[in-house]
């Protein structure tokens, strides 16, 4: 039988020095895992990753050796023990520190097992003193890079920040959105009950506890797909209408797509855009479990124009590339990976200069991100009306998880009137 807290070793090792996303990651050892270790392990890995920073502080203090003297499969596995005992209230002191003590053997030496032991019966009691400077004590409380932040209490401020931290930190929903063309949100959520499982109806959406997707028959048969509510939102602010021609010019893996093919009564056509072949394949393998047959795949760069398709469009999405920073609680890697990003404002300019000159005249465009970074939303959305006196805006929301209850989002809007 797979050790759980060895597989959950395997899986952080891969997104922390391969890296790795965290959800393929897990996938991929969840399946070799035992059904009722499944949830454990989950909650491991996503905790162990997330809360880095506060382990390694507390390690720091309880630690003679230096963290950067330790090696990578011991170091993991520290920070496994102490999540276990700081944040996981079902688990036994004692199951942590032996099982833990147990990898460290099998993964280091006699030494290392030696080592892992002290740290972690010293933690047991121990009390975390968080610095007294603000920045520092959100950065290690939150388990946040300082520089973010920093720059978050300068963007929005000290209690809106604190507040925000939090709900990153906390879980995320299930949320399933309902194929209206096969289902309603209420009929779903009656059927998700009835195999066991709390669900609730918010607008089109059910959100529900938790549960393996992978071999549900409602999802094989497309009844839902997966998507948060902010997300969701995109495709019903654009509104596109049976009928319209439509462009995704960042279309996989084809949630937003799919959601305007049934807002649209899968009549029309929508052209699906994707720099890469297997996610074009992705999203059909999407469409055609849902049932959808106008959507129309491209392999093609957003931010190249397609002089055949300027002015065919009744509305295009431009959900472009980002930091990703909205979407932390289902992936938290993403605040420790942040080096690419210094070139993704003038990337999604690209892309939204493009898509704007697929419109008609009287067409409507939406940029989105799942970011909440302003330099990649309402900067980048702000500079495109002003060289393009042509668009005006017609709707602008950011979504924060501490407000909305979702993940960060943004979307805004733009009629062309000429």
């Amino acid at each position: 039988m797979a050790n759980p807290r060895e597989i959950a070793l395997k899986a952080i090792y891969d997104i922390e020095f391969n890296g790795a996303y965290s959800n393929m990651t897990l996938k991929k050892y969840l399946a070799v895992a035992d059904e009722r270790d499944k949830s454990f392990i989950t909650a491991l890995v996503y905790g162990t990753v997330d809360r880095k920073i506060t382990l390694d502080y507390i390690i720091g203090n309880l630690s003679k050796l230096k963290i950067k003297k330790v090696s990578a499969y011991i170091l993991i596995i520290l920070r496994m023990g102490i999540y276990q005992l700081k944040y996981m209230d079902k688990i036994p002191d004692s199951a942590a520190v032996n099982e833990s003590v147990k990898l460290a053997r099998r993964y280091g030496h006699s030494a290392s097992a030696g080592y892992v032991n002290g740290v972690l019966r010293n933690a047991v009691k121990f009390q975390i003193e968080y610095p007294k400077d603000k920045t520092e004590y959100f950065s290690v409380k939150y388990s946040f890079p300082i520089n973010l932040c920093k720059k978050w209490t300068e963007d929005f401020g000290f209690e809106f920040t604190e507040n925000m931290l939090r709900a990153f930190g906390e879980s995320a929903p299930l949320t399933l959105r309902a194929n209206t063309l096969k289902t309603t949100a209420e009929e779903l959520a009656e059927k998700i009950r009835g195999n066991g499982i709390q669900a609730k109806v918010y607008g089109d959406a059910v959100i529900c506890a938790g549960f393996d997707i992978a071999h549900d028959k409602l999802y094989l048969n497309g009844f839902y797909t997966v998507q948060d509510i902010a997300a969701q939102a995109a495709a019903e602010v654009l509104l596109p209408k049976p009928g319209d021609t439509v462009i995704d010019m960042c279309a996989a893996p084809g949630g937003k797509t799919t959601h305007m093919a049934e807002l649209m009564n899968n009549e029309g056509k929508i052209y699906a855009f994707d720099v890469y072949e297997h996610k074009t394949e992705l999203i059909k393998r999407n469409a055609e479990r849902l049932g959808i047959t106008i959507i129309s795949t491209q392999i093609s760069d957003g931010k190249k124009l397609n002089s055949e398709l300027e002015g065919t469009a009744d509305k295009v999405l431009c959900d472009v590339p980002c930091s990703g920073l909205g979407i932390i609680r289902r992936k938290p890697e993403i605040k420790w990976n942040r080096e690419d990003t210094e070139n993704l404002p003038q990337i999604q300019r690209e892309i939204l200069n493009n898509g704007a000159k697929y419109l008609k005249s009287g067409g409507e465009i939406l940029y989105s991100t799942c970011t909440i970074e302003n330099e990649e939303n309402g900067a980048v959305t702000g500079a495109f009306l002003r060289d393009n006196k042509e668009f005006e805006k017609v709707y602008e929301k950011t979504y924060y998880p501490h407000i909305d209850n979702t993940d960060g989002f943004y979307i805004c809007k733009m009629k062309r009137n000429k």
